[in-house]
């Protein structure tokens, strides 16, 4: 009996076949960055969207005194908007970087796995 349970077993798990994981196409993070030699600090948060590839950037920099900013960069039409919540004002840029997609690659693969 042991051994047709243990046959059983090692015929369930040779079996198994790795389905590929997938990265949520909405999502939100927190980021907090430092760069010690010019002493500034920069925290926001991040908001990301890959259905309609946009980016939204609520920060606030810290140079001596605070600034904060909110940026909103639509990659389908290729705008970028900068607004300044401390002077209150708002600049419309042409976006000149590529769309940085943070999904998984279709062709990754766990760690180990051959």
């Amino acid at each position: 009996m042991l051994p047709i349970v243990l046959l059983f077993l090692v015929g369930l798990v040779v079996a198994q076949q790795p389905r590929p994981c997938t990265s949520p196409s909405q999502w939100e993070a927190r980021i907090i960055s430092h760069i010690n030699n010019e002493n500034i600090t920069v925290q926001g948060k991040l908001s990301y969207d890959s259905v309609y590839q946009r980016e939204r950037f609520i920060k606030q920099v810290v140079v001596g005194d605070d600034y904060y900013y909110e940026t909103i960069v639509l990659f389908q039409v290729r705008l970028e908007f900068v607004i300044n919540l401390t002077a209150r004002n708002c600049s419309r840029l042409p976006l000149t970087r590529p769309w940085g997609d943070f999904s998984i690659r279709p062709d990754a693969h766990s760690y180990g796995e051959a």
